[in-house]
């Protein structure tokens, strides 16, 4: 789904629960966040022909949980570049290295995105936001309703989970794009859940 003229949207739902959402910048160059699962590829791969989304130069991943990132490889031997946090190597039960090294800055042809940690969901958690849209790919920080993601699982924390959320706060984004379940729109509600997230982590 084409979200903005260079940024496409590929949301699962109930249909593939178990792998995360998939986001596309194309402006010449061509990125994929989050490529998923295999379970979910043959149909990710149909809706990008569909969008006419052509060759994937770079897979980015906000996260090396198997959900987010199964299907990388599927891209990679098609000569993507993989980047990543080199942090979440320490929980991935996958030996990926990345190929890029990611700044606080990273330019999809002309589409300028920025790289900023939010660990807590894991120790190399990472949030893209593209200013231009007011965007914010969060991976698995929040989720809509205001229902945080887990700082349970191995390399998870919970300190780091609230300041990575607090992050989210000062970007002023418009719109999140999270690791699962439907994007979320709309500043004011988007702060609104923030801060509910915020008070829900706060209980444990």
């Amino acid at each position: 789904m084409k979200l903005f003229e260079n940024i496409y949207a590929y949301t699962w739902g109930s249909a593939f629960y178990d792998s995360s959402n998939s986001y596309v910048i194309s402006d010449g160059e061509t990125a994929i966040i989050d490529p998923g699962t295999y379970k979910s590829y043959t149909n990710l791969f149909g809706l990008l022909k569909n969008d006419g989304v052509g060759s994937i130069d770079y897979v980015l991943n906000t996260h090396l949980h198997k959900d987010h990132c199964e299907s990388n490889q599927m891209f990679m031997r098609k000569g993507a570049l993989l980047g990543f946090d080199e942090r979440d190597r320490t929980i991935s039960q996958f030996g990926f290295s990345s190929d890029l090294k990611l700044g606080k800055r990273f330019v999809v042809g002309n589409t300028e995105v920025e790289i900023i940690r939010t660990p807590g969901h894991s120790p190399g958690s990472l949030t893209f936001y593209i200013q231009k849209y007011g965007v914010a790919i969060t991976g698995d920080l929040i989720f809509e309703g205001g229902i945080p993601g887990r700082f349970d699982l191995y390399g998870g924390d919970r300190h780091e989970f609230v300041q990575s959320l607090e992050k989210l706060r000062e970007l002023d984004a418009e719109y999140i794009l999270p690791g699962h379940k439907r994007i979320m729109k709309g500043r004011k509600g988007i702060d609104s859940m923030l801060e509910g997230a915020i008070e829900i982590v706060g209980l444990y």
